[in-house]
């Protein structure tokens, strides 16, 4: 079985990759950071699966998801993530996905369900399961906000990610404008769209929340 890992953590990456490399029937074409660099890959490579992270570079994977179901249809795709809260997990798996995984996923989970995609099965691993039992025991304060702010995240446009680094970054809007080649008033419009996304009243908000993140 032909692998293409998509993940920008190396650790990740070194360990999926010798896992792979030290199993007899898989095979690994190629390892990519990025959205953009896993659609460039695909041009030249046919993967019978792709493990998938969630969180890729400069990437609203809700639409790479999508294109990667409507033009490599043939390829599985294994979600493998940090984030396992239950809207994620039917969201994703509804857009197309075989299988969702969590990080904290033993090394055998990994390959069954390597395994059982390979087999058209859809498959949600137990380390999902047991990650959200484990924060459900955790106060809703710390364990809540990282993942609240993944799904605002992933619900923005390619271009409305760019406009709200550069604001994290202090430029203006005609600085943004002028860096990403277009109108002042697109950025303003990209800007008011985050903000109804995000249920921010006032741009200072937005641009702290930004900062943060």
């Amino acid at each position: 079985m032909n692998i293409i890992i998509a993940d920008s953590h190396p650790i990740v990456v070194h360990g999926l990759t010798s896992l792979i490399n030290e199993t007899s029937n898989l095979n690994l074409l190629a390892v990519s950071q990025s959205g953009k660099g896993l659609r460039s890959l695909l041009l030249s490579n046919n993967p019978d699966i792709i493990i998938l992270d969630l969180k890729l570079t400069k990437t609203n994977i809700y639409r790479l998801i999508k294109d990667l179901v409507v033009v490599h249809s043939s390829v599985k795709i294994i979600a493998f993530t940090n984030y396992t809260m239950p809207k994620l997990v039917q969201d994703v798996m509804e857009y197309g996905t075989h299988a969702f995984l969590s990080k904290n996923a033993s090394t055998e989970e990994i390959l069954e369900s390597i395994y059982r995609v390979e087999n058209g099965e859809r498959f949600i691993s137990s380390s999902v399961y047991n990650k959200n039992i484990k924060s459900e025991s955790i106060d809703e304060g710390s364990a809540s906000i990282p993942e609240e702010n993944f799904i605002k995240f992933a619900t923005l446009t390619e271009r409305e990610l760019d406009v709200i680094i550069l604001l994290s970054r202090g430029l203006t809007n005609k600085e943004i404008a002028n860096s990403l080649v277009i109108s002042k008033y697109t950025v303003e419009t990209h800007r008011k769209n985050i903000m109804k996304k995000f249920n921010y009243k006032t741009v200072g908000q937005l641009i702290y929340f930004a900062t943060q993140q």
